[in-house]
């Protein structure tokens, strides 16, 4: 596979997790609270692993027989999903968020891993649906490029 269709595979696989990264530093302008670490970081890491495994994989998704780019896009895409989801549980069992003034009073370890869970239920099927469009234009894009 040509490096040229591993990066464009590379590019749409990281975004949805770019425009969920603007998204975050836009509404940021607004003003910080305690958990903005937390999330630069989780989106940091969707990004670094979308765009690594968007580069790498490709070629062992071909040797695989998988044939279409829709479908390597799209599981490299819930792979970095995935990492970033692990990363915001590690990261909301530390300090970062347990202890934390919320406003209403100081978080808990239970607080903390409800708003993990409630932050996967929410964001993942826009990201989901983010991804599925971006998979297929991707594979578009590889198609006609070859």
């Amino acid at each position: 596979m040509s490096t040229s269709s591993r990066l464009i595979s590379a590019f749409f696989t990281a975004l949805p997790g770019l425009f969920f990264f603007l998204l975050f530093l836009l509404s940021s302008l607004l003003g910080r609270e305690y958990w903005w670490g937390t999330y630069i970081v989780v989106l940091l890491v969707l990004l670094t692993t979308s765009l690594a495994a968007g580069f790498a994989l490709p070629t062992v998704f071909q040797k695989l027989k998988w044939r279409y780019p829709w479908l390597w896009i799209f599981a490299q895409g819930l792979l970095g999903w995935g990492m970033a989801l692990v990363v915001l549980g590690l990261l909301n069992a530390t300090p970062l968020c347990v202890g934390q003034n919320n406003g209403d009073g100081n978080n808990n370890l239970g607080m903390c891993v409800f708003m993990t869970i409630l932050s996967g239920m929410v964001y993942t099927p826009l990201y989901l649906g983010m991804l599925v469009l971006s998979a297929f234009a991707g594979h578009w894009v590889i198609r006609t490029y070859r």
